[in-house]
């Protein structure tokens, strides 16, 4: 009898003891194993970085709480804390947070609305509506900010977790449990920063204007310098360090030539370093606000000038037309002409979509882009330079050559034969790496080179570029009202293309920030139910979630009776 209870009194001490062991291990070890196929309980390398890296405490206010948030916003709200809690474990407390109901903490009704109003239009967050029933029935709604403030060291920024309010909630709120890695060390990296990046849109060759790139440069604004740049000083001369201080020079749309001079700066440009990220034309004429007036343009072969640079890197631009299967719809009137006729969506072969190669940290888990009226790329092998398809076509397609004739007629009246586009796929968007040599290498006299003054490479170092042949990629559109239409989203169809994170992505990766696109690029699927199923089974559902779990008590119950009365009857 004392032997058995010494023993039991041993079991029992041994597994307190095991207990404590694992208590206290737990306690000063963080240990977490993601058994979850997107991984999205596994933060990123460069996240861990960041959170090791900091000197000081990164205080955020989050101001999505209130009682009344419905299940998909709560959904938000307890990711937001998940995700602040590992932070702050890993940056040994440095990241500290703090869930504000203004409601609560704000008694005043004026003064609660002003501070409401102050994180809108001050602070750029989007402002949703919640309705309510209070206790007697009545409606009401409480206005609910959909991000944070992050302060560090006097400084604070907004953080945005939820951009878009409007739409599809489902996937506005996928995409941002997606995002939520991704906003707030963005936000941390900006507070860590003492100096930005500058990025420059060339202008005065016709290219894209301020507000044909408006909603791109604001993407790039949130994390670098942009504004315009001139080769050409108000009197029309070219000047040398037009370029100086500019690490990616952008070049969207140009449709009239450069100089000799305005080569030479920008091969300089890239001789000493610089990025380009080049969006351009092989063809002229074409465009669809043209067509939507005229029915019908006249496309031309385009020459700038970029394109004799560009074959020195191994690259020509086709004066062609890319016209393919795999394309985005818009609406052509189809009966009577005039205001009264009827508009219908055709699928228009000018309008590729294009599907991302995957096969990059740059188009890594990217929907895909829609292009314009876009060329095609060739290739020819150049020593030092590696080359890097991001986007091409789909291998439905054809090039129409130019100049020709291009009309509505071709889709809403004419039979598209697939079998007539099978002219394989080429490259719309390509990545240059390596080592670039200089255009005006044996080109220019040898007292000009040779000059201390003009400080002439023949090549550069280690650099790379990105170009795109089509301009318009980085175009947003406007409505009638003048409302700027985001970047990627077809106003036709409504569906959304990623032009806007897959040039953002390019910038970030000309300018060494892989870390900030390897956080954008993290996919979360949120496993949903089936909306039309629970509709049509909701009495199944509600009596197998019931009855289901007290039958299996029931039967483990059953089940451990029989099994002591078989085993104590012997």
């Amino acid at each position: 009898m004392i032997k058995n209870k010494l023993k039991d009194l041993t079991n029992f001490l041994t597994g307190f003891i095991i207990i404590l062991i694992l208590m206290i291990f737990s306690y000063f070890s963080f240990i977490k194993i993601d058994l979850t196929e997107d991984k999205r309980f596994t933060l990123h390398e460069s996240t861990i970085e960041l959170m090791e890296t900091l000197d000081d405490v990164v205080e955020f206010k989050i101001y999505l709480e209130n009682e009344h948030l419905p299940a998909d916003l709560t959904r938000v709200r307890n990711s937001i804390l998940e995700t602040l809690e590992e932070l702050s474990d890993i940056s040994d407390g440095y990241v500290e947070y703090e869930f504000i109901d203004l409601y609560n903490t704000i008694e005043d009704p004026k003064t609660r609305e002003q501070s409401i109003l102050n994180l809108k239009r001050r602070q750029g967050l989007e402002i949703v509506p919640i309705p309510f029933r209070k206790e007697n029935g009545e409606l009401d709604r409480v206005y609910v900010p959909l991000g944070a403030e992050a302060f560090y060291k006097g400084r604070s920024i907004p953080v945005p977790f939820i951009r878009q309010a409007k739409g599809n909630k489902t996937n506005t709120y996928e995409k941002a449990i997606e995002e939520l890695e991704f906003e707030i060390t963005n936000a941390i990296r900006k507070l860590k920063q003492d100096s930005m990046k500058t990025i420059a849109f060339l202008q005065g060759h016709g290219e894209l204007g301020r507000f044909d790139v408006e909603d791109f440069s604001k993407s790039l604004y949130e994390y670098y310098q942009t504004g315009p740049a001139y080769i050409k000083n108000k009197e029309g001369k070219e000047q040398l360090n037009a370029l100086n201080g500019i690490d990616l020079l952008i070049i969207a749309k140009p449709v009239q030539p450069f100089t000799q001079k305005e080569q030479y700066i920008i091969d300089q440009f890239i001789m000493n370093g610089g990025k380009v990220l080049m969006m351009l034309e092989g063809a002229q004429g074409a465009e669809l606000d043209s067509m939507q007036t005229q029915g019908i343009v006249f496309a031309a072969p385009l020459e700038t000038g970029l394109d004799a640079m560009l074959h020195k890197y191994g690259v020509r631009l086709n004066k062609h037309i890319v016209e393919d299967l795999q394309c985005s719809k818009i609406p052509i009137q189809t009966t009577a002409s005039g205001s009264g006729g009827r508009f219908q969506l055709y699928s228009w072969i000018y309008n590729p979509v294009l599907k991302s190669k995957n096969n990059h940290i740059i188009n890594k888990n990217l929907d895909p882009v829609k292009v314009e009226f876009c060329s095609s790329f060739d290739t020819t092998s150049i020593e030092d330079i590696k080359f890097t398809t991001l986007y091409q076509t789909s291998g439905n397609n054809r090039y129409k050559k130019l100049p020709s004739r291009i009309s509505f007629r071709e889709t809403a009246n004419e039979k598209i034969i697939s079998d007539n586009f099978k002219k394989g796929s080429k490259p719309v968007a390509l990545l240059l790496e390596g080592e670039f040599g200089s255009y005006f290498k044996n080109r220019i006299a040898p007292e000009f080179t040779a000059n201390k003054k003009i400080k002439f490479k023949d090549v550069s170092g280690k650099n790379k570029m990105i170009v795109i042949a089509d301009g318009d990629i980085g175009k947003n559109w406007f409505s009638q009202r003048q409302e700027m239409i985001p970047l990627g989203t077809d106003q036709y169809s409504n569906v959304f293309y990623d032009n806007k994170k897959f040039l953002v992505n390019c910038a970030n990766y000309l300018l060494g920030d892989e870390e900030l696109i390897s956080v954008r690029s993290k996919k979360i699927k949120m496993r949903l139910l089936d909306s039309k199923m629970v509709k049509e089974k909701k009495g199944f559902i509600t009596i197998l979630n019931t009855a289901l779990p007290i039958g299996i008590i029931l039967l483990i119950s059953f089940v451990f009776i029989i099994f002591r009365k078989v085993r104590f009857s012997k």
